[in-house]
């Protein structure tokens, strides 16, 4: 009997959720670039384009994420997951700007940003203005206003947040304790090639079943928006089978050495 079973079913399908709400924009178009190489882009740079975007890094992230802990990376997942979690909060940010039929001013700018072509050498990049970009705490206000209409205390969620990303930046950023969980008392050498601890590699998981909630809500949130009803209620049924599930909590791993 496979290991987290509805986690895994419900990441099977987050793919096509995310390719069939991408389906309802016009379909991306190749540009050919001066030396004839090429890229692809959305005709309009607009919020819903973004939101696709963003949910195709999100839902290839969360099945990176999964697989690393399947072979031992936890340290990797985890840092995956952050990003994760960062795409998801993108996502809801430029939402309630929809939701409410304008965007805020730090909205738009983060929209107008993402779709800036990048400096192609080195000189053109120190000859572009410096610029601030838009910073994680202005599109979290949109998550603490969605959670104050809902009646649900924003501050408090936000500050839920920021001590759970606080975690996963300690991962991305190499702290000493994240190094630390890889050393092997036994061998005394650090597992640089995957931990072979089963249970470091189940609590691994449950991160992930944990993340994939996150992921369902964006989801979902873009599917009310964008009007479509079949994959609104796909994900939000899929919600309901991983909230029912013990995935997101430690049970899967109590019995495990």
């Amino acid at each position: 009997m496979s290991d987290f079973p509805i986690t895994r079913s419900i990441i099977e399908h987050v793919g096509d959720w995310a390719n069939r709400l991408a389906r309802m924009l016009p379909s991306p178009v190749r540009v050919t670039e001066s030396n004839g190489e090429y890229h692809w882009e959305f005709p309009q740079a607009s919020a819903s384009a973004l939101q696709v975007a963003k949910s195709v890094r999100m839902v290839s992230g969360i099945r990176a994420a999964l697989l690393l802990a399947d072979n031992g990376f936890v340290m990797e997942s985890a840092s995956i997951l952050r990003m994760v979690s960062d795409f998801s909060v993108e996502i809801t940010a430029v939402g309630e700007g929809l939701q409410r039929g304008h965007l805020t001013k730090a909205q738009k700018t983060f929209v107008d940003q993402f779709f800036e072509p990048p400096a192609r050498t080195r000189e053109e990049y120190e000859t572009q203005e410096k610029q601030f970009y838009v910073s994680r705490a202005d599109l979290l206000k949109s998550e603490v206003r969605l959670a104050n209409d809902a009646s649900v205390d924003g501050e408090r969620l936000l500050s839920l947040r920021r001590f759970v990303n606080k975690g996963y930046d300690s991962y991305v950023h190499g702290a000493y304790l994240t190094a630390m969980e890889l050393y092997h008392g036994g061998t005394k050498e650090f597992e640089v090639a995957g931990t072979a601890w089963q249970r470091t590699r189940c609590v691994a998981k449950t991160a992930v079943a944990g993340k994939l909630h996150e992921v369902l809500v964006a989801l979902e949130y873009m599917a009310a928006l964008a009007g479509n009803s079949e994959v609104h209620a796909e994900v939000r049924a899929a919600r309901h089978r991983l909230d029912a599930s013990n995935e997101q909590s430690l049970g899967p791993c109590a019995d495990i050495p």
